[in-house]
């Protein structure tokens, strides 16, 4: 069975028709901590959860954290849940994700699953992901981000893609300007970065432009807290999540995450520091660095469309849009002002990325090249 949306203003009401088909008589509810009651989720399931037993597992790092999973598991297994709802950010679908699938597996060893996908052979309890930001679209994808000892991993089965989702943008009226601006940068560089990955497609990359051009017209209203924006841009992020559920990320965001681990940064405000460099990366190459295997024609064509979307011509001003729109949504852009100061932290952030999701960009990636987004000459001894 494929997974089954809701999308618009209201639509969380769907739970109670989710409850009656899946005949749920005890819920996890996985949730943000103080996000749950802010986006007024809380009250609103409450109401419909009125008469049913739930629990609710909240106790988890923004980031998920292996402990944190072996945490769900184990509350996961001490009760009989019928249904299990999430209801927050990335991470909090994230954790839902992670917890349900391998909670289902035979072994309690939970890395040897995390290393090796292929050992998945059971389907989890029916999952229903509820965004509350306007972001990952993680309700949209199969996999799961985890961190183990401070390395990010990915997690990925077709059994992890949740049974529903319910993309309501009323939960992220009241989202603050700053994670709404970091959040729709993300879904931005997603899109961006499904578009000209290795394994994109001609469907990924109608996903994925439908994408960009909500994001383009409505995220910095959205930042300003209109309603009607925040809307549009809950459409967005859904789609940017199902753009790269088929293509998965590339260069920057393999680069993103221990900037995110090591210097505190929220995700998509790492993600958005290092991708406008990409434009040019991207284009200006040599064919021995070719990965995409289309070739350089198809890549340069890809980028122009890419450059087309953003109302520009060509690498630096599509560079320089991208730059404008950060400072448009309030993101700091100063490499030594996020905290990345020394060598040293280049060092930590390049020994720390991700190699898998820098073999999905359509060009090789230096170390060379990896100096010039960090301008590493600027950069203490």
């Amino acid at each position: 069975m494929g997974q089954k949306e809701f999308i618009g203003v209201g639509c969380i009401n769907n739970i109670k028709e989710i409850i009656k088909e899946t005949r749920a008589k005890k819920i996890l509810l996985v949730t943000g901590k103080q996000s749950y009651i802010r986006c007024n989720a809380k009250s609103q399931i409450d109401e419909i959860l009125n008469n049913i037993y739930t629990e609710q597992f909240n106790q988890f790092e923004v980031n998920p954290k292996l402990d944190d999973v072996y945490t769900g598991v184990r509350l996961l297994k001490n009760t009989k849940f019928n249904l299990i709802i999430a209801v927050g950010g990335g991470s909090v679908i994230d954790m839902a994700k992670l917890i349900n699938i391998l909670r289902a597996q035979k072994d309690n060893d939970l890395v040897k699953y995390i290393n090796d996908n292929v050992l998945i052979t059971e389907k989890g309890l029916p999952l229903v992901a509820i965004p509350t930001t306007a972001g990952t679209g993680s309700e949209a994808t199969h996999f799961s981000v985890v961190y183990v000892d401070n390395v990010k991993h990915s997690l990925a089965h077709h059994f992890m893609l949740p049974d529903y989702a319910i993309v309501d943008a009323k939960l992220s009226y009241n989202l603050p300007s700053h994670i709404a601006a970091a959040s729709g940068m993300d879904a931005l560089s997603q899109a961006v970065e499904s578009y000209w990955s290795v394994k994109s497609t001609e469907k990924s990359k109608k996903i994925a432009s439908k994408a960009i051009a909500l994001i383009l017209g409505y995220l910095e209203e959205a930042v300003a807290k209109d309603k009607n924006a925040r809307v549009k841009m809950s459409k967005a992020a859904n789609l940017s999540g199902k753009a790269i559920n088929i293509t998965t990320t590339t260069a920057p965001h393999a680069i993103s995450y221990p900037i995110t681990t090591y210097f505190g940064l929220q995700h998509g405000h790492a993600v958005s520091l290092v991708l406008g460099c990409f434009f040019e990366i991207n284009y200006n190459f040599k064919d021995v660095d070719i990965i995409d295997p289309r070739g350089r024609e198809y890549i340069r064509k890809t980028m122009k469309e890419v450059y087309s979307m953003f109302g520009v011509k060509s690498a630096l001003g599509c560079k320089n849009k991208w730059n404008q729109l950060m400072d448009g949504v309030g993101l700091d852009r100063n490499i030594h002002s996020v905290g990345i100061l020394t060598k040293g932290d280049f060092d930590k952030i390049i020994n720390n990325i991700n190699l898998e999701r820098l073999s999905n960009n359509p060009v090789k990636i230096s170390t060379s090249k990896l100096k010039k987004v960090f301008d590493y000459k600027s950069l203490q001894p």
